[in-house]
């Protein structure tokens, strides 16, 4: 253990005093997720609404979030819960009306909340008038999707014109007699890909963002932007991945055709920026667009420097359990290193599509994550129940609503059904956590709601709900809205640390995620000082890392999933 006194001042990393920077607000702003079918049920039919959301949003107001994220909403058949669109320009009944929407984006004003909506781009629902038009070969719209003969076979018989799969299992193409073609879907037979080659389709959909602006939201998350564009040459095979996975399953190729950031993607989403930026220039108002992408740091930087700003899903997805500091930063400090000026972080740990991070990582770490989620530069992201340590919740094959899950069959359901973290927010210990008075709603409450639910929480000032409140409320002060961060810090298999700095404001973020306690010294550079004072804590910590306490910086002690915020 290094020597306290070898560290001096000299040795802090240096920030100029300056003033506040300009940032736009996306780049300050805490974005909270709601799925609207399991937020909050105003009518009594087991199924969340938009009058639901509205009757919930002084809650946001009570942890701090200013920027809501809503999961689709628009006319639809269901067969993904809204990832199927067949009308873009109006609310489908199970969530509300027209009314309702212009209300809730009323009241979000009204209350200083600004409102990003998913934009479903890739592809409509079968049932929506532009697909119904193109099987019909009707005008404009014959070219709307994409379209093959496919192959012609000895006997004269037409098949698919290559190996493509679909993401949920399956042949990717489907035959319409009416048409006599096949079509291309990257997800469910339900959900036919537009055919972006086609500058009618970019036009449409082009003005369905305009729609929405015109009403009022503040931007878009945009869905599954790798799969816009598939090969032109639709009869590539795409090559096998080596992965052991049934030959039905997406993975059993490498999706190097269909699920890739073509370069065409480049000029659409720029083309996309730039309708915002109109916008900006009408009202002076900046607008918000953020793509959900699986990929790589590299990628990210790429796409930052046309514009566009993608998800960080390493946390999501990009981590081996048991976990580690070593390999948390690794995938940390890549955001931060030999990245384009126009690069801004976006940090997400949980969404709708994968398991919760209290069950894919254990609820000891719920509190260290959204600490570590809430002091790191960039904008986080956090999904609903997140903040109060929700868990996935099991459901059986057969109460099962995931098509994803039923096409994998009851043998491998569990392995891709995205139920179980979509279960409702659990508000109270009451009957069905609150969420609706039905007895049955669309998907089982979570196990535990008794105890993990909002109005518990709010009582319990060491609770993850008002933890995860103070963390939010960190990210206010200057070193955490504006600062600069160093990750040259203290790190080993079980702690991270890093240093949040904006002028002579300084702020040590020390988190164990280890499998083991851990007693570091952290007073030597880049800190520079042997005591600084817990202003925030992860909960279950030690008298000693109570808020306010000077607490040794040569000595600190950290149990696995235990963290401080300590003010130098």
């Amino acid at each position: 253990m290094a020597d306290c006194g070898s560290s001096s001042v000299a040795e802090r990393p240096s920030s100029q005093a300056r003033g506040v920077p300009n940032l736009p607000w996306w780049k300050t702003t805490v974005i909270y997720q709601i799925y609207p079918r399991s937020f909050k049920d105003s009518n009594g039919d087991g199924i969340g609404d938009l009058p639901g959301i509205i009757s919930k949003l002084d809650y946001f107001l009570y942890l701090g979030v200013e920027t809501l994220w809503l999961s689709p909403f628009c006319t639809s058949p269901q067969a993904d819960f809204g990832y199927d669109v067949a009308d873009y320009k109006d609310v489908d009944p199970i969530f509300g009306t027209m009314a309702d929407l212009r209300e809730l984006v009323k009241q979000c004003k009204q209350r200083g909340l600004r409102l990003l909506v998913d934009f479903v781009c890739n592809h409509t629902s079968t049932q929506h008038d532009w697909f119904q038009k193109s099987v019909n070969k009707e005008g404009k719209y014959k070219d709307y999707y994409v379209w093959t003969d496919g192959k012609t076979l000895p006997d004269g018989s037409k098949a698919v014109p290559n190996n493509w799969l679909s993401i949920f299992g399956g042949n990717a193409w489907t035959w319409r007699e009416e048409r006599q073609q096949f079509y291309y879907h990257a997800f469910l037979p339900e959900q036919a890909d537009l055919n972006y080659r086609n500058p009618d389709v970019v036009e449409e959909m082009t003005l369905v963002m305009r729609y929405w602006l015109d009403l009022g939201v503040d931007g878009f998350r945009m869905d599954a932007i790798a799969n816009l564009y598939e090969s032109e040459d639709v009869f590539q095979d795409n090559p096998r991945s080596g992965k052991d996975v049934p030959p039905t399953e997406w993975e059993y190729y490498t999706a190097v055709h269909t699920d890739y950031l073509l370069p065409e993607c480049q000029e659409l989403l720029m083309h996309w920026q730039e309708l915002l930026d109109q916008a900006k220039q009408i009202d002076g108002k900046e607008r918000f667009m953020v793509q959900e992408f699986y990929t790589d740091c590299e990628t990210r930087a790429a796409m930052a420097r046309y514009g566009a700003h993608a998800f960080n899903m390493d946390m999501v997805e990009g981590l081996q359990v048991p976990l580690s500091a070593t390999q948390m930063m690794g995938l940390i400090a890549r955001e931060y290193t030999d990245m384009p000026d126009s690069y801004w972080p976006t940090f997400v740990v949980g969404n709708h599509d994968r398991n919760r991070a209290a069950s894919k990582y254990g609820a000891r770490y719920v509190n260290a994550f959204n600490m570590l989620l809430m002091t790191l530069k960039g904008t986080p992201t956090i999904y609903y129940g997140d903040e109060l340590g929700m868990e996935d919740t099991p459901v059986a094959y057969e109460d099962l609503q995931d098509p994803w899950g039923k096409k994998a069959g009851p043998e491998r359901y569990t392995a891709f059904s995205r139920d179980p973290c979509r279960t409702p927010m659990q508000w109270t210990p009451e009957a069905q956590a609150g969420f609706t008075t039905l007895d049955k709603p669309w998907l089982p409450i979570g196990q535990g709601y008794t105890q993990r639910n909002v109005q518990n929480q709010m009582k319990d000032s060491k609770s993850s709900l008002n933890l995860f409140k103070e963390y939010v409320a960190l990210r206010t002060r200057n070193a955490f809205k504006y600062g600069d961060i160093h990750l040259n810090c203290v790190l080993n298999e079980n702690v991270l640390a890093f240093l949040r700095v904006f002028g002579s404001e300084r702020y040590l973020v020390t988190i164990n995620f280890g499998q083991e306690k851990a007693t570091d010294d952290h007073s030597c550079a880049p800190v520079g000082q042997a005591t600084g004072t817990v202003v925030a804590n992860t909960g279950a910590v030690s008298e000693q890392l109570d808020k306010g306490q000077v607490v040794d910086l040569c000595r600190l002690t950290l149990e696995p999933g235990n963290g401080v915020v300590i003010k130098l």
